[in-house]
């Protein structure tokens, strides 16, 4: 069995610019892959074409398995190879409902796994392939960092130095209900996104009002679990910065440096949160 690890991703920025007519909403974000991950395994082999998964580790039991975007992404790419049976094996250490895209890194790995010798990552049926699958799909295939627009299918890869950050969960989210209850007065547009990419790619500090999203507040009154999560970490950390990440409930705070990040992280454990020190990583 081949296994590959299967990187969270976090926004570090999200802005949204509108809604399309296929009721999608517009959104220009930078994206960037971390060093937090689930590990995707895939043997392929047999004589009959049947796919078959198996879920394990710390957070399995928040991981529905009969209807798992690692079996949906296998069933899309089967159809270009050849017929055979395909064993699945998913470890999951990312939480579930944190904004961290662990599901879609998870299709993502499946896509890279099956997709063949002759795809890549930026292979453009590829991409289209994973936009069908989930609008963080494309990002979480292409990897690294990313600026990110449309519905989350147009990519540019952003090049810069590693960031330290520190990662906490505030509370579970859904991003449908989330964005059911966003209003167009909360659009900020793509400036803020743009601005932080070139920032990011010059190996200029980030400047953290240029950090966050705009689905906060309907997050939160979405979600009341992540909106008392998030007032009572801010609350009981004043001097420290935390940004949600797309539609929650994941939030970070940046870091000087790996051992500034292991301490906020430490803090927000010490409350009762989880929470990890996490750098990013440009593959």
């Amino acid at each position: 069995m081949i296994f590959t690890p299967a990187y969270a991703k976090l926004n570090l920025a999200l802005s949204v610019v509108g809604q399309r007519l296929d009721g999608r909403h517009e959104l220009r974000s930078v994206v960037v892959r971390l060093d937090w991950h689930d590990l995707v395994g895939v043997e392929v082999g047999g004589a009959v074409a049947e796919i078959g998964l198996t879920v394990s580790g710390p957070t399995a039991a928040e991981v529905p398995v009969e209807d798992n975007l690692v079996l949906r992404a296998a069933r899309a790419v089967l159809p270009s190879r050849p017929a055979g049976a395909v064993r699945l094996c998913l470890e999951k250490r990312l939480p579930a409902a944190a904004g961290l895209g662990g599901g879609s890194a998870d299709a993502a790995a499946v896509l890279r796994l099956l997709g063949g010798a002759g795809s890549s990552a930026w292979d453009i049926g590829m991409l289209r392939l994973a936009d069908t699958l989930g609008s963080d799909v494309p990002a979480c295939l292409a990897g690294g960092s990313l600026l990110v627009g449309g519905a989350g299918e147009r990519l540019e890869p952003i090049l810069h130095p590693p960031l330290d950050l520190a990662v906490a969960v505030a509370g579970r989210s859904g991003t449908a209900a989330t964005f059911a209850a966003l209003t167009p007065d909360e659009w900020r547009g793509p400036a803020r996104p743009e601005t932080l990419a070139v920032l990011l790619a010059q190996g200029r500090p980030v400047a953290p009002e240029l950090c966050g999203s705009d689905l906060e507040a309907a997050a939160c009154r979405a979600n009341p679990e992540l909106a008392a999560g998030l007032l009572r970490l801010r609350g009981a950390m004043p001097g420290t910065t935390w940004h949600l990440t797309g539609s929650g409930g994941a939030v970070f705070a940046l870091g000087a440096g790996r051992g500034e990040a292991e301490g906020v992280a430490a803090r927000a454990r010490d409350l009762g949160f989880a929470a990890r020190a996490c750098r990013t990583v440009a593959a």
